[in-house]
């Protein structure tokens, strides 16, 4: 029996951006045994669509899917999916329904430098999917192969812990852990170091190759020499905790923000709803487990 395919998630609005997502998804695709999947969301909410009967707007949606694969080649077995509702809510609802693996997108509202914004569509995908979502700015010759760690001290980061073995594990990945100290804070560096002590002593049990960096500032946003030192090292993406993970609340935080919006890498984004979904594949995976 063949092996189950890895669900790749392409929604595809036919702006000027999607192209990225979809070109990494296609080259994704053979590394993870993948599937793509493209998805169009037709909104009938859209005052310009209310004269348009939805069984026309809906064939159009399809028809277009259809000249997309053609145009990037994809393979036979790529599925076509419209449908009607609101964008966030329809992807999500798409990706939990298939077993998605990964969602990837692009920000068409990616903003000027600086400034913390991102479209609604891709903020409430983030928030709510249950899969990790790749927000694609550029396609790297690599795929998961010089992934950036970024340790902080806002909240407990076990559960990014799982989630970055689990990712090293599937595909052979080397794993950079990187913190931002500021001035002389001893308390805080003393933390930091704590953390990293519990990721390399796992990352050495499970022969995952790492390395490790601490940054040191006087001034100047952590973001900002996050995304330096993963030009630096040449790093193909970026895995970041997106929630507090004691707490209830759905939102975004302003580094999540500004690492999304302005890394020049893939960035890979993880809720609480997956990491609780594959906190037992990933600790299944460690080793005496």
């Amino acid at each position: 029996m063949p092996n189950k395919r890895t669900i790749l998630l392409v929604p595809v609005d036919f702006g000027d951006q999607y192209h990225l997502a979809l070109t990494y998804a296609k080259q994704l695709a053979p590394i993870v045994n993948g599937e793509i999947h493209l998805l169009h969301v037709l909104d009938l909410r859209d005052w310009w669509l209310e004269d348009i009967k939805p069984e026309k707007l809906t064939n159009d949606a399809f028809n277009k899917l259809i000249e997309v694969a053609r145009k990037f080649q994809l393979d036979d077995n790529t599925v076509y999916k419209v449908m009607q509702g609101k964008r966030h809510e329809k992807i999500v609802e798409y990706a939990e329904e298939n077993q998605v693996r990964y969602i990837l997108m692009v920000d068409n509202i990616p903003g000027n430098p600086g400034e913390i914004r991102l479209g609604s569509t891709l903020s409430n995908v983030i928030i709510m999917a249950k899969q990790p979502v790749i927000t694609v700015k550029t396609v790297t010759e690599t795929k998961f192969k010089n992934i950036l760690v970024p340790l902080d001290l806002a909240n407990d980061c076990r559960l990014k812990l799982f989630n970055s073995i689990s990712l090293a594990l599937q595909h052979n990945a080397k794993l950079n852990i990187v913190s931002v100290v500021f001035g002389d804070i001893e308390k805080e560096e003393s933390r930091v170091q704590e953390k990293i002590d519990k990721y390399t002593r796992l990352y050495r049990e499970n022969h995952i190759d790492h390395t490790v960096k601490i940054l040191r500032k006087d001034e100047d946003f952590a973001y900002r020499a996050i995304l330096d030192y993963s030009t630096e090292i040449n790093c193909d993406s970026i895995i970041i905790m997106t929630h507090r993970e004691s707490g209830i609340d759905n939102y975004l935080g302003a580094f999540a923000h500004h690492i999304i919006n302005e890394s020049p890498i893939p960035v890979i984004t993880l809720n609480n709803a997956w990491s609780n979904k594959d906190k037992r594949r990933s600790e299944a995976r460690l080793v005496g487990k």
